[in-house]
């Protein structure tokens, strides 16, 4: 039984150490918060306050009636209408004037042809390894056709050889 009191003992113990760390814990939080709150009190008075600006609300409070923006007069679009038209005018003239004849290529197809030039030499080549790759191919089937009749020939020539031989 003594070893259990003395265990209690221990922990009682322990919970107090931490029961006094918990509570020293939450003191300097509060002193921080604290400073904080006076660091940050302080420049809030610093600070001056807001004013309610109204542009299109008339309020009723003549605290409020301070705040109150004169209504914005609309600009002179008139003079910008006229300036704006009056430019368009200028560079429609200005187009006019110049003739679409001396902008176009003398070829229709000048811009795509020299587009589309270094392509067609890679097909164009392409192209030529294939033809060159048919008539290898004719020439090899020409060969072996030659040598099958030149056999044929030879063993009808020795069939008919040997018939002629066999008359006799």
């Amino acid at each position: 039984m003594g070893l259990r009191e003395d265990k209690v003992g221990t922990l009682e113990d322990a919970a107090a150490k931490r029961k006094a760390r918990l509570q020293e814990l939450k003191n300097r939080k509060r002193n921080i918060q604290d400073e904080t709150e006076k660091k940050s009190g302080a420049n809030e008075e610093d600070l001056p306050t807001p004013q309610v600006l109204f542009r299109n609300y008339r309020p009723e409070s003549e605290v409020l009636a301070e705040g109150v923006l004169e209504p914005a007069k609309p600009a002179d679009v008139e003079q910008m209408v006229t300036e704006q038209v009056t430019e368009a005018t200028e560079s429609v003239s200005a187009l006019q004037q110049v003739e679409l004849s001396s902008l176009a290529p003398k070829k229709v197809t000048f811009d795509l042809k020299r587009a589309i030039e270094s392509r067609l030499e890679k097909l164009e080549r392409a192209t030529d390894r294939a033809i060159a790759e048919l008539i290898r191919e004719r020439l090899r089937d020409e060969a072996v056709r030659g040598q099958q009749d030149l056999v044929a020939a030879v063993n009808a020539g020795a069939t008919v050889h040997a018939a002629h031989d066999d008359d006799d």
